[in-house]
C-alpha cells in the first residue's frame, strides 16, 4: 500500500474506518520507517535488528530453502519467556521450507496462514503449490484470505481464557499482488478500471481489521490492548507514495516511509501525531519494555524503546537510522552512497538530503556539504563491521512440492496432490480475477 493510498493519510476514495480509527483514537506516526521490500521489514520487526544482520535483506524466493538466520531471537520468543501467549496469523516470508525457519520454531505458540508470499487469495496457492497451514499441517479450505485471517484472530481472542496476556502478530497478504477481492466489492469500484481490484482489496483489508477490533471490544479488553498498525513497504505504483519520491524497492522516502499508528486507550493520548523518526526495529524493545520482557537476552539490538516518543511526545530515541549499508539517516541528513542499488532501484548517484527541510528529496546538496558526506560515510564504514552473511541460496529439492513446508510436504503431499490439482483448476468467483502485479 502506498503512502497516498492509506486512509490515515487522506485517501477518500476507499472507506477505511478501522485504519482511521486506530490513528484517531491514538497516535499517527508520520516518520515511521521500514525496509523497501517486505521480508527485510518483517525481519526487523521480529528481531529488533537491521536486515543486513539477520539474513533477511534479500527475500526468500518461492523456490528457496533459506530463511532468517537461526540464532536470531524473535519478539515472540522474548514475550513468550515473559509469560505471553504468542499467536501468528498471516504472512511469514522469513523461510518457507525448513522446519527450523517456520513460525512455530521461532517462538509462536499458534500459526495460521502462509509461509511465503504471492498467494492466490481464494485458492491459497502460489504457482500451484499450496501455502495455507494451521500449526504445521496443510489446510485446504474455501474463502477469501483476508476474511479467513480475521476470523482466526477473532476466534483466538474470543476463546482466550485470560490466564496470561497475548501477543498477536497479524500480517495480511492484502494489498500485495496478486491483487484480488470478492466480486461484490470489486463491483463498487468499476469506475476505477484496473484499480478496481486494488481499491476493493484495500476496503476488504479494513473490514478484516474492523472485525478484529470488534472482537477486542466484545471480549471487553479493547482498553487493555495496545494495537499497532503499520505497512511493510511503500507502494509499487508511480504516484502511489505521493508526495514522497520513490516506490517499493527504493530507499527514497516513498519506498521506506509508511503509514503507521498506535492505539491504547488511556495510555496513548487520542488524536496525537508524532513526526519523530522511528523504525520497525523499535517495535521489539518497545514491546519488551511494556511487557516486562528481557530485550537483551539475544544478539545486540538496533532498535530503541520508543514508548516515550509514542505516548508522551518525546523526541526520537535515535540519532541515526541505518537504512542499508549504503543509505543512512543521521539526524536530519540522509546520505545515499554513489552506486547504491537494490532490486528495481538502479545504481544511484551520490546524494545528500536534509529530510526535515526537504522531505520530498528534491534538492541533492551533496556537493555543498562534503563534510557531512564524509561523516556519514564513516558511519556506514563503522556499521559494515557488523554485517552478517545470509544463509546460502539453495533450491527446494524436486521443486515444485505439493505444499510448502518440508515436513508437511513429506507427510501429507501425496494425499493432497489431487486436491491441490483441483485447486489449480478451480474458477475464482466471477469478477474476482487478479490484477497482476509483478514481484519487485
Amino acid at each position: 500500500m502506498g503512502w497516498k493510498e492509506a486512509g490515515i493519510n487522506g485517501n477518500r476514495e476507499i472507506p477505511t474506518p478501522a485504519m482511521n480509527a486506530i490513528a484517531r483514537e491514538g497516535v499517527k506516526l508520520t516518520q515511521f520507517y521500514v525496509q523497501p521490500v517486505c521480508s527485510p521489514t518483517r525481519g526487523c520487526l521480529m528481531t529488533g535488528r537491521y536486515a543486513w544482520k539477520t539474513g533477511t535483506e534479500l527475500r526468500p524466493t518461492g523456490v528457496a530453502k533459506q530463511g532468517m538466520l537461526l540464532d536470531e531471537r524473535t519478539i515472540a520468543q522474548a514475550l513468550g519467556d515473559a509469560g505471553y501467549a504468542t499467536w501468528m496469523i498471516g504472512k511469514w516470508h522469513l523461510g518457507e521450507w525448513q522446519k527450523a525457519h517456520l513460525p512455530r520454531a521461532r517462538g509462536f505458540d499458534h500459526h495460521y496462514g502462509f509461509y511465503g508470499a504471492l498467494i492466490d487469495s481464494f485458492t491459497h496457492t502460489r504457482g500451484g503449490v499450496l501455502d495455507w497451514h494451521r500449526n504445521g499441517k496443510p489446510v485446504i479450505e474455501e474463502g477469501y484470505s483476508s476474511f479467513l485471517l480475521a476470523d482466526e484472530a477473532c476466534r483466538l481472542i474470543s476463546q482466550h481464557d485470560g490466564k496470561r496476556p497475548f501477543f498477536l502478530y497479524l500480517p495480511f497478504n492484502a494489498v500485495h499482488g496478486p491483487v484480488m477481492a470478492p466480486p461484490e466489492y470489486v463491483k463498487k469500484y468499476e469506475q476505477f478500471g484496473r484499480r478496481a481490484q486494488m481499491h476493493a482489496d484495500l476496503e476488504c483489508l479494513d473490514i478484516a481489521m474492523a472485525r478484529v477490533m470488534k472482537s477486542l471490544h466484545d471480549k471487553g479488553i479493547d482498553r487493555e490492548t495496545l494495537v499497532i498498525y503499520l505497512n511493510d513497504n511503500g507502494g509499487p505504483g508511480a504516484g502511489s507514495n505521493a508526495p514522497y519520491r520513490g516506490v517499493k524497492s527504493h530507499y527514497h522516502e516513498g519506498g521506506i516511509r509508511v503509514a503507521a499508528a498506535m492505539r491504547w486507550a488511556g495510555k496513548i493520548p487520542a488524536g496525537t501525531t508524532s513526526d519523530e523518526m522511528l523504525h520497525a526495529v523499535d517495535i521489539y524493545p518497545t514491546l519488551c519494555g511494556l511487557a516486562g520482557a528481557n530485550p537483551n537476552k539475544g544478539l545486540p539490538l538496533d532498535g530503541k524503546d520508543a514508548w516515550a516518543t509514542v505516548a508522551s511526545q518525546a523526541r526520537s530515541p535515535h540519532t541515526e537510522i541505518v537504512h542499508s549499508l549504503d543509505v543512512i539517516r543521521g539526524s536530519d541528513w540522509k546520505f545515499i552512497e554513489e552506486g547504491a542499488h537494490y532490486y528495481q532501484w538502479p545504481k544511484q548517484p551520490l546524494q545528500l538530503y536534509n529530510i526535515r527541510e526537504d522531505p520530498y528529496e528534491e534538492h541533492n546538496v551533496a556537493g555543498r556539504h562534503p563534510e557531512i558526506v564524509a561523516k556519514l560515510r564513516e558511519r556506514l564504514a563503522y556499521h559494515r563491521r557488523f554485517a552478517r552473511d545470509a544463509e546460502p541460496e539453495e533450491r527446494i529439492p524436486n521443486y515444485p512440492p505439493v505444499v510448502y513446508g518440508e515436513e508437511e510436504n513429506r507427510q501429507y503431499g501425496e494425499s493432497l496432490r489431487q486436491k491441490v490439482r483441483e485447486l489449480k483448476l478451480k474458477e475464482r468467483p466471477e469478477g474476482a480475477r487478479a490484477e497482476k502485479v509483478a514481484e519487485l
